[in-house]
C-alpha cells in the first residue's frame, strides 16, 4: 500500500480533532460520519467525554458549567444509570433543562451520540419523577386551558387578521370551510362544507399573539405571490414547547387535534412562518402519522421559492437597488437547519432578490450557532439565552466588519447592515439583545424582507 492510499484509509476510520479534549471542535471538513442509529434514547453510552462538544456549547460557554454541555450531561445520565449519585428532584433541574436542544453538539461528536433524543428522553424521565420547573407548570395549564402558552384567551388568537386585509380574507375562507360550534373538542370540528382551498397557512402561538408582524407579512407575501390560501379557524398550539420539555405526553393531545383539523380542511399544502411549527410537524406529526400526513409540509421560504420557480417570478428588493444593494447576513434557526435540513432554499430565494447582497457568517448551516432561545430556554433562563444571543450578534458585527471591507475594495459606501432569520424565536431573541446593546445591525425576519419586495 502505498502513503496516499494509507492516509485516505485512515481518513476513513479517524476523526480529527485537538491533542486535548475540548479545547476546541473539529472544523466540519474533518469530521467523519459515525455510523449509528437516529433517534437512538441510549446513544449517551457511546460518549467518551471527548470534549468536542464544549466548544459549540453556547450555554456551557456561557456558564462554565460541566453540569451544561452534552458530555457532562451524559455522565450524569451514566451515573444515575449506574446509581453512582441520588436523583434530586430539584438540584437536577438545572442540568436537565439549560439545554437549547439546538443539535449543533449532535453534529461534531465522533461517535454519533444523538444528543437531541437522548436529552429529550432524559427531560420526559425526570418530568415523570417529579423534576418540573416551576415555570413549565404554567406553560402546561395555559396550554391545556387557552391552547397557548402565553396565558391568552383562544378567542382572541385570530385578532391579528383585524388589520391585515390578505389574513381577514384567508380567515374568511377558513370558517367557510368548516362548520363547527363554540367548543374547542376536537370532535366538534365537522367535515367541510365547501370547497377546499389547497393552501393553508399554520400560524403558531408566537406569531399570532406576540409577533403580528410576522403573520400579516406571510400573509401579504403569500397574497403577492397569488396564492389563495385560509388559515385554520380552530388552530392551536403545535405542541413543539411540550415536546422539547418532557411533556410529551400532553402535546399528543394537541397533536390530535391538530393534525384531524388540517385533514379534514382538505389542504394540500401547509404553509409555516414558525420554524418551530414547521420542525414539530415534520418530526413529530409524521410520526403520529405513521410518515403518511395525507398533506405537504413547506417553511414559508421553501413554498416562495416554489412559486416564484414555477411561475418564472422576478424579485426586487424595493428598499435598495442593483448598485446599491442591502447587505444582510442570514442566521440558520436550529430549528429549521439542523433539525429538518433546510439550509439552501433560504440561501437561494434570497440570492434571487436584486438590491439585496448576502454574506455568510464564519458559523453556518450544520455549524451556525443557536440564537439562545430554544429549547425552552428563554421561557426558563431568559438571562443565559441573551447571552447566547449576545454571541451571535457579535458574530454578525464580526461579519459586517468583513462586508464593509470588501465594499471598501468596491469603493462604495455600506448604508445598511442586516441580520435576517426564519424563525419568530430567532428574529425576537437576537432583535432583543440588538436593542439593549444599541447595536447598528438591524434584525428583521424573512417574511419581513420578502414583503419589501415585489414579485413580477
Amino acid at each position: 500500500m502505498n502513503e496516499t492510499e494509507r492516509k485516505k484509509d485512515l481518513s476513513d476510520i479517524i476523526t480529527t480533532g485537538p491533542p486535548v479534549a475540548g479545547w476546541a471542535a473539529p472544523s466540519k471538513a474533518n469530521i467523519i460520519d459515525p455510523i449509528y442509529k437516529p433517534g437512538d434514547i441510549y446513544s449517551y453510552e457511546r460518549c467518551t467525554h471527548c470534549g468536542y462538544c464544549r466548544h459549540v456549547c453556547k450555554v456551557y460557554n456561557t456558564s462554565w458549567s460541566e453540569t451544561d454541555y452534552a458530555g457532562g450531561r451524559n455522565r450524569i445520565i451514566k451515573a444515575l444509570d449506574r446509581k453512582d449519585i441520588k436523583f434530586d428532584s430539584e438540584e437536577i433541574i438545572p442540568s436537565v433543562f439549560r439545554c437549547m436542544l439546538c443539535g449543533n453538539c449532535a453534529t461534531v461528536c465522533p461517535v454519533g451520540v444523538d444528543t437531541l433524543a437522548v436529552f429529550q428522553h432524559l427531560r420526559k424521565v425526570v418530568v415523570k419523577k417529579g423534576a418540573v420547573p416551576a415555570k413549565l407548570v404554567i406553560i402546561k395549564n395555559s396550554l391545556k386551558e387557552n391552547n397557548n402558552p402565553f396565558l391568552e384567551t383562544h378567542a382572541d388568537r385570530f385578532n391579528w387578521c383585524d388589520s391585515c386585509d390578505e389574513a381577514e380574507e384567508a380567515l374568511r375562507r377558513g370558517k367557510s370551510i368548516f362548520v363547527s360550534d363554540d367548543s374547542l373538542k376536537s370532535e366538534d370540528v365537522k367535515a367541510p362544507k365547501g370547497p377546499a382551498t389547497k393552501v393553508g397557512y399554520f400560524v403558531g402561538c408566537t406569531s399570532s399573539y406576540r409577533n403580528k408582524e410576522l403573520s400579516t407579512a406571510t400573509s401579504q407575501v403569500l397574497n403577492k405571490l397569488g396564492v389563495e390560501f385560509m388559515v385554520f379557524p380552530e388552530e392551536r398550539c403545535c405542541g413543539s414547547v411540550l415536546f422539547r420539555t418532557g411533556l410529551e405526553d400532553d402535546a399528543l393531545e394537541l397533536v390530535k387535534q391538530n393534525y384531524e383539523m388540517v385533514r379534514k380542511s382538505g389542504v394540500e399544502d401547509v404553509i409555516f412562518s414558525c420554524s418551530g411549527c414547521f420542525s414539530t410537524f415534520t418530526l413529530e406529526y409524521s410520526k403520529y402519522a405513521n410518515n403518511n400526513l395525507g398533506f405537504n409540509l413547506y417553511h414559508i421560504t421553501q413554498y416562495a421559492l416554489k412559486i416564484v420557480k414555477e411561475k418564472n417570478l422576478k424579485i426586487r428588493y424595493t428598499k435598495r437597488s442593483k448598485d446599491d444593494p442591502l447587505l444582510i447576513t442570514y442566521h440558520d434557526p436550529c430549528h429549521l437547519g439542523r433539525y429538518c435540513g433546510v439550509y439552501e432554499e433560504p440561501r437561494e430565494l434570497i440570492r434571487r432578490i436584486e438590491g439585496v447582497k448576502l454574506y455568510e457568517m464564519k458559523h453556518n448551516r450544520s455549524m451556525a450557532w443557536c440564537c439562545g432561545a430554544g429549547g425552552g430556554v428563554k421561557a426558563l433562563y431568559g438571562d443565559i439565552a441573551v447571552e447566547v444571543g449576545r454571541d451571535r450578534l457579535t458574530e454578525t458585527r464580526a461579519c459586517m466588519v468583513r462586508i464593509r471591507e470588501d465594499r471598501l475594495k468596491e469603493a462604495m459606501e455600506t448604508t445598511a447592515e442586516v441580520l435576517v432569520s426564519s424563525c419568530v424565536f430567532c428574529k425576537n431573541n437576537l432583535f432583543q439583545v440588538a436593542n439593549e446593546d444599541n447595536s447598528p445591525i438591524k434584525v428583521m425576519d424573512i417574511s419581513q424582507l420578502l414583503n419589501d419586495c415585489e414579485f413580477y
